[in-house]
């Protein structure tokens, strides 16, 4: 079974630090936001942007994880 990361990247300090992660593992992140962000365009990272609200990305993680 692979390894997924999943951040809640509103506000997440270490964004930069779990994609040079992710690219060292080869390890599928998904990054999930209410607004766009700047994000890696690459195979393992995938940009996700959700509906704004309080937990609205925490509950997207949390039916995927």
């Amino acid at each position: 079974m692979a390894t997924t990361l999943y951040i809640d990247a509103d506000a997440c300090p270490v964004k930069e630090e779990v994609y040079r992660v992710a690219r060292r593992c080869g390890l599928k992140v998904f990054v999930v936001s209410n607004a766009w962000i700047n994000t890696p365009r690459e195979p393992l990272i995938e940009q996700v942007v959700v509906d704004a609200g309080p937990d609205v990305a925490d509950d997207w993680i949390a039916e995927r994880a």
